[in-house]
C-alpha cells in the first residue's frame, strides 16, 4: 500500500513540475513573440526573425510563433524559409495548421511549383472544412492551368535597374512608338503618385526624373499614354473641379512653355463613374480605356473611343464578349502596330490572381480569343499593366518579386513568339505645299496594298508634321492627301521598309489648278493586258479621295504604250487599259458622268523608244483632272 501511495506521489510531483516547465516555457516564448509583434507592428520585419526564432527555441510547440514567422518570410520574400517553418510547424500539429494550407500552397506556386501546391492541397478537395472547400477548389483550378501551360523558355523577366527603380513603388509603364521615351508612376507617399520619365539609349535607361512642369502638382493622377509624335498625352486624373466622376481620363498638349492646361475629353468618353488607365493608338484615331460604368460584362470593362471627322470623340463602345468577362479587364496598351492589344484580366483563365493578354483585332473588327502571356511573366499574383515596344518583343511591366527594389518595380520581359506584336518601325514625314514649301493639313492613311484594307490614319495640322508607325510587313503603302491639293502615294516593299525607317519623308502637294495633268506613279497592270494589279489600289484610292473632296471636277484617263508591237494593238492596249483604271473609279462610287477615258498607244512619248529606260517610261497611264 505504501509503495503504491509512494509511487502515485511521485507521478503527481513529476507531472506538476512537467506542467510548471511548460507554462514556464510557454510563458517565454510569448515574451519574445509579443517583442516580435511590437516590431512587426512598427514594420520592423528583419528585427521580428530572430525575435520568433528565439520564441520557438523557448517552446518548440508554440504555433503562433511558427505561424507569425511564417508570414513575415512571405512579406519580406523569403520564400524558401517561410516553407520550412511552415512544414516545421505543421509537424508539432497538422490540425492547427490545416486552416493555413492555401496560404502554404500558394508560396510553393510563388517559387512556379504550381505541381506541388497541387499535391498539398488535392488530398483536401473532398474533406476540408467548409470554410476553405471554394478556395481549395478555386485554387486547384489555377494549378491545374499552370501544369497543363508550363513555362515557355523564351520568355524572360528582368529587372530594369536603378534608372527606374527605387524603394518607393513604381508602375504602369509605357513606351512611345519610337522607343525613345520611358513613362511610368511612382507613388512618393500614400496619398501621392507622380510621372516620371526617362530616355532609352543604346546603353539602357537614363536616370529617370519627374515631368518638372506643372503636370505633377496634382496628386492623383496616373496611367500616362502618348501619342506617336510626342506631342500629346492623355492620363487620368482625379480633378474635382473639372471631372464628371471619381477618376476621369484628360488629355494635354505640348507647348512651347511645356504641357498645355489637362482638358477633359468629355462625356462621350467619361462618366459619373470611373475612367481610368487611357491608351492612345498610333494613328491617334482610338482610345482604349477601362471602366466601371454600369451596363458592362463585369466589374471593369475595357471600352474604345473612335475621333470622328471633325476631332472629336465619338461615344465609347464596349469591346464586347471576346475581351471583357464577368471579372475585371483594364490597363489596355494598344501596340504600335494597331492591331495587337495587350490587357490585364481575372477573368479569363490564368496562373494566379490578374494576369495579362494579348488579343488582335482582325479585319472584321472583331477580337481574337485573348492569349495568356505565360509564366513567369504572370505569377501567383496579380499583374497589372503591361507596354510592349515597337520590336514586338520586348515589353515592360510592373511587378513585386524577390528582387524589386521596394514594392513593384518595373521590369524588362521577352514575350513567347505567340504573344509578340508585329514588328513596327516609324517614319517621320512632312507635306508640304509644292510651291510655297509651307506644312499642309491633311492625313497619311496606311494600307495593305494586296486588298486597301486600312492599316492605319494619321490626321496632320496644319505644321505638316508626323509620325508614322510603319508594321513590318511584306509591303506597305501610303497615301498621303490634303484639301485643295493633289495626292502622293507610295509603295514600300520589306527592304525599303527597313531602310527608310526612322528617316524623314517631305511629300509635295501641288495646288490644285482649273486643270492638270498627273501620271499615275504606282498604278500596275498584268504584263502585256489590261488587268489591274491589286496593288495599284493605293494610288486610285488616294485618287478616289481627292474626287469625293472635289464632286465638280472631271477626270480624264488617258493610256499610253510603247512602241513594240503593232500600232493597232498597242492603241487597244492603251485604251482599255485607261477603261480597267475608269471601272474601278466607278466600282469604287465616282460617277461614270465624270470620267472619260482615251488610249493613244505610242503616239505620245515621253522617252526614247531606243532604249529600255525610256520604254518604261513611256509605257504609262496618266490623267488630267478640270474644275469648271
Amino acid at each position: 500500500m505504501y509503495t503504491r501511495l509512494k509511487l502515485t506521489f511521485i507521478a503527481c510531483a513529476l507531472f506538476c513540475c512537467t506542467v510548471s516547465a511548460i507554462a514556464q516555457n510557454e510563458a517565454a516564448a510569448k515574451k519574445y513573440y509579443d517583442k516580435a509583434i511590437e516590431s512587426i507592428d512598427n514594420k520592423n520585419f528583419e528585427e521580428s526573425i530572430p525575435l520568433l526564432q528565439t520564441s520557438i527555441e523557448k517552446d518548440s510547440n508554440y504555433l503562433y510563433s511558427y505561424l507569425t514567422l511564417f508570414q513575415v518570410y512571405l512579406d519580406i520574400k523569403q520564400v524558401n524559409n517561410a516553407i520550412a517553418i511552415f512544414e516545421k510547424g505543421f509537424s508539432k500539429d497538422p490540425a492547427s495548421f490545416l486552416p493555413y494550407s492555401v496560404k502554404y500552397a500558394t508560396a510553393y506556386a510563388s517559387l512556379g511549383n504550381y505541381q506541388k501546391a497541387f499535391d498539398i492541397l488535392n488530398p483536401l478537395r473532398n474533406n476540408a472544412p467548409n470554410y476553405l472547400k471554394q478556395k481549395i477548389t478555386d485554387f486547384l483550378q489555377i494549378c491545374d492551368y499552370a501544369i497543363q501551360h508550363p513555362s515557355d523558355p523564351l520568355i524572360q523577366v528582368t529587372n530594369v535597374g536603378d534608372s527606374i527603380n527605387t524603394s518607393a513603388a513604381e508602375y504602369f509603364p509605357t513606351v512611345t512608338v519610337q522607343d525613345s521615351l520611358f513613362l511610368f508612376m511612382r507613388r512618393n507617399s500614400y496619398k501621392r503618385e507622380d510621372f516620371y520619365a526617362s530616355t532609352i539609349t543604346n546603353n539602357g535607361f537614363t536616370l529617370a526624373a519627374p515631368l518638372s512642369d506643372t503636370l505633377n502638382l496634382a496628386d492623383k493622377k496616373g496611367s500616362p499614354s502618348l501619342s506617336s509624335d510626342l506631342q500629346t498625352l492623355y492620363f487620368a486624373a482625379d480633378y474635382a473641379e473639372r471631372g464628371y466622376g471619381r477618376y476621369d481620363i484628360y488629355k494635354v498638349n505640348r507647348t512651347k512653355t511645356g504641357w498645355s492646361i489637362p482638358k477633359n475629353l468629355g462625356q462621350n468618353i467619361n462618366s459619373d463613374f470611373w475612367e481610368s488607365a487611357p491608351s492612345i493608338s498610333p494613328d491617334g484615331q482610338a482610345l482604349y480605356f477601362c471602366s466601371n460604368i454600369p451596363g458592362g460584362y463585369g466589374g471593369i470593362d475595357i471600352y474604345v473611343a473612335y475621333k470622328n471627322e471633325k476631332g472629336g470623340w465619338e461615344e465609347a463602345l464596349n469591346l464586347g464578349p471576346g475581351i471583357n468577362t464577368a471579372g475585371v479587364e483594364q490597363t489596355p496598351f494598344m501596340h504600335a502596330d494597331n492591331r495587337t492589344l495587350y490587357f490585364a484580366s481575372n477573368g479569363w483563365p490564368g496562373y494566379g490572381g490578374s494576369d495579362l493578354f494579348v488579343s488582335r483585332k482582325k479585319l472584321d473588327g472583331h477580337w481574337s480569343k485573348p492569349i495568356n502571356l505565360g509564366y513567369p511573366i504572370n505569377t501567383i499574383d496579380n499583374e497589372g499593366s503591361i507596354a510592349v515596344a515597337s520590336d514586338g518583343t520586348q515589353g515592360y511591366i510592373a511587378s513585386d518579386r524577390i528582387d524589386s527594389r521596394g514594392g513593384l518595380d518595373i521590369y524588362k520581359v521577352i514575350l513567347s513568339k505567340n504573344t509578340r506584336a508585329n514588328k513596327t518601325n516609324y517614319l517621320r514625314g512632312l507635306i508640304a505645299d509644292a510651291k510655297t514649301q509651307n506644312g499642309l493639313a491633311g492625313f497619311v492613311r496606311l494600307v495593305d496594298p494586296s486588298d486597301s484594307a486600312n492599316y492605319m490614319q494619321v490626321n496632320v495640322d496644319t505644321s505638316g508634321l508626323f509620325v508614322l508607325a510603319l508594321p513590318a510587313f511584306d509591303s506597305l503603302g501610303i497615301q498621303v492627301n490634303s484639301p485643295n491639293h493633289d495626292y502622293a502615294s507610295m509603295l514600300l516593299s520589306e527592304d525599303s521598309l527597313t531602310k527608310i525607317a526612322g528617316s524623314t519623308l517631305v511629300f509635295h502637294l501641288n495646288a490644285i489648278q482649273k486643270k492638270f495633268s498627273k501620271n499615275f506613279n504606282n498604278v500596275f497592270f498584268e504584263s502585256n493586258a489590261a488587268q489591274l494589279k491589286s496593288n495599284s489600289n493605293v494610288e486610285l484610292n488616294a485618287l478616289i479621295h481627292y474626287l469625293e473632296s472635289s464632286p465638280t471636277a472631271t477626270i480624264l484617263i488617258e493610256g499610253h504604250t510603247d512602241n513594240t508591237g503593232n500600232a493597232a494593238s498597242n492603241l487597244l492596249l492603251s485604251t482599255k487599259r485607261a477603261e480597267s483604271i475608269a471601272q474601278y473609279l466607278i466600282m469604287k462610287g465616282i460617277a461614270a458622268s465624270r470620267i472619260s477615258t482615251k488610249g493613244y498607244g505610242a503616239s505620245q512619248p515621253i522617252g526614247d523608244n531606243n532604249t529600255p529606260m525610256g520604254r518604261a517610261q513611256n509605257r504609262r497611264t496618266s490623267f488630267t483632272i478640270t474644275l469648271p
